[in-house]
């Protein structure tokens, strides 16, 4: 890392430090800096850590200096790796992979990125693509719109989204789209477990290649004068629905 990076917010430190103490899961830092209140709010979680974390205590001055221009909340936490894999790690995780994946072609948006990330772990899925070139990564900003989503999900920086999904779908995953053109039944698409969830850009879509790899391709009905929804809203949007449906 050629540069010190934070992870910061309370609620984003305490779903980490939770994940950690309930799964296992390797703590993405070892050094945390908190002012008195916030070492007061955590003080219980950071005590069952016992000596996993060097805990210093700080002035919020000396938060604002070190981490210029964020709302830390009085917390802020040394990253020593980043949380996403790449696509060898991929191919490995893909050997036990349950469906649903979400795939995420080109959000730039950091807030909207750190959003669709936490809509996507609320609907339960584990699985988030984004590709390496052309999208925001995963930077402290986007964990902290995510509010401690990414302690439960598995993201992976992949390089050519077109061939995953070959790779999927001889997998027998199901790939499925959106376009205001699309005209698939919701109720035929097969079950959740497995598909694979396409989303695009902020401004342009998905990429041509990716919709013509798409299984199924659903249209997200709207009713007012606006022609468009964000693609945080339209990922919640059709996640509900393919999760929700009728039995």
């Amino acid at each position: 890392m050629s540069r010190q990076e934070y992870i910061y917010g309370r609620r984003n430190i305490r779903e980490i430090l939770e994940r950690h103490l309930e799964k296992g899961s390797e703590l993405s830092f070892q050094e945390i800096w908190l002012t008195s209140g916030a070492k007061k709010e955590l003080e219980e979680i950071l005590s069952e850590l016992g000596n996993k974390l060097l805990i210093k205590e700080a002035s919020p001055s000396k938060l604002d200096k070190m981490a210029p221009g964020v709302n830390h909340q009085g917390v802020l936490a040394l990253r020593i790796q980043l949380h996403s894999g790449d696509k060898k790690s991929f191919d490995s995780h893909l050997e036990n992979c349950k469906g649903p994946i979400l795939v995420l072609d080109r959000i730039q948006d950091p807030g909207n990125l750190g959003n669709i990330l936490r809509t996507a772990e609320c609907f339960g899925v584990e699985t988030v693509l984004i590709p390496d070139r052309d999208s925001s990564g995963i930077t402290p900003a986007v964990e902290k719109v995510a509010s401690g989503a990414l302690a439960y999900l598995n993201v992976f920086k992949v390089g050519n989204l077109a061939q995953i999904l070959e790779k999927l779908q001889k997998r027998n995953f199901w790939v499925v789209s959106t376009s205001d053109k699309g005209t698939e039944d919701w109720s035929k698409i097969p079950a959740w477990e497995e598909l694979v969830i396409l989303m695009g850009n902020e401004g342009e879509g998905l990429k041509r290649i990716l919709m013509e790899k798409s299984d199924f391709t659903v249209r997200i009905p709207l009713h007012g004068h606006i022609s468009s929804l964000n693609v945080t809203v339209a990922t919640g949007i059709v996640l509900d629905r393919l999760k929700n449906r009728p039995k």
